[in-house]
């Protein structure tokens, strides 16, 4: 496999837009994926090094983690992919985290899929700040 930049230059918007566009939260693939699925409901979210964890706003209301996994695995290593979740209703709050684990991948990540348009939605990718970046001192 070539490396996550030559990776994420030939997936186009058009193949992903086929590819993601109608997808539950598992649809056809959930016997192929339970395994991941299963992996990614134990594991706790988790943070790569520095500029490699992304914020991604305006997900589709019925994805869960392992859609947002699949999604970002094209353009790189992902240690982690969370999306949020309302606890009174279990409804997604419509964003989520990604972590990779290193910044190139989370670069491609941004490039390619920043505006990228699931269903009526144009997803906001962007790196995830740090916590104390609001600390005026």
């Amino acid at each position: 496999m070539g490396s996550p930049a030559a990776t994420a230059a030939s997936v186009t918007p058009e193949a992903l837009s086929q590819a993601f566009g109608g997808m539950g939260q598992f649809g056809a693939f959930q016997g192929a994926y339970q395994p991941i699925y299963q992996q990614f409901t134990r594991i706790p979210q988790k943070e790569g090094p520095d500029g490699s964890n992304l914020f991604i706003y305006h997900l589709p209301q019925e994805w869960g983690d392992l859609d947002l996994y699949q999604l970002f695995m094209t353009y790189g290593n992902v240690i982690s992919a969370k999306v949020f979740v309302d606890k009174n209703t279990n409804l997604s709050k419509c964003f989520g985290f990604v972590s990779y684990d290193n910044p190139m991948s989370a670069v491609a990540a941004i490039q390619a899929l920043n505006g990228f348009q699931i269903n009526q939605k144009r997803l906001k990718v962007q790196l995830k700040r740090p916590k104390d970046a609001n600390k005026p001192y």
